[in-house]
């Protein structure tokens, strides 16, 4: 019997980082938590302790890699897997920028577009669903990665992307997933 499995996907941000603060373009650096970055994560840990996570997944960024051993105390005793699948937007050229010396209207080419962003996201949601059926699950991730990857999950179009909320650094979001179909 075929039968659909839910994931049941906690999506947190991962903590402020020094970059954060000085309105960096992080992109692909590996990022610095803040002191308050690092108490963001402690916070995490204590607010989702009672949740009982079969798997995490997150980005392999540095500032994500910190802000789960800090939930976590150390490393995980739950299987966790860090990818680039999950990484925040590529700002190529514009990588390590400060956002007020960018011209965010006419990006170079080498920069991920939010629609490029959208799909990858896209693509990351349909790994989730075919590897973590029937599982709780955190995702710890990046803010624009995250609101694309939500927006998915909850059959928004692109073009409305802007209606999911973005979340702040430290911010845990709910939100419950169809998987792809398993056979019993």
């Amino acid at each position: 019997m075929k039968r659909a499995a839910i994931i049941r996907l906690c999506a947190v941000r991962h903590g402020e980082t020094e970059e954060n603060i000085a309105r960096i373009l992080q992109g692909h650096l590996p990022g610095r938590l803040s002191p308050l970055g690092r108490k963001q994560a402690r916070s995490l840990s204590r607010r989702l302790c009672r949740e009982d996570f079969d798997a995490i997944v997150s980005s392999d960024l540095q500032r994500v890699v910190d802000t789960v051993r800090l939930m976590f105390d150390g490393e995980p005793a739950i299987p966790w897997e860090c990818s680039s699948l999950f990484r925040e937007i590529d700002w190529g050229s514009l990588t390590g920028i400060r956002i007020a010396d960018a011209d965010l209207r006419h990006l170079p080419p080498d920069v991920e577009t939010r629609f490029q962003l959208y799909q990858r996201a896209g693509r990351a949601l349909d790994y989730l669903r075919s590897h973590y059926g029937g599982t709780t699950l955190l995702l710890v991730s990046h803010g624009l990665f995250l609101r694309s990857l939500l927006a998915h999950a909850l059959h928004c179009p692109y073009e409305a992307l802007h209606t999911v909320p973005h979340l702040d650094n430290g911010e845990a979001r709910w939100v419950e997933v169809q998987s792809t179909v398993i056979e019993d």
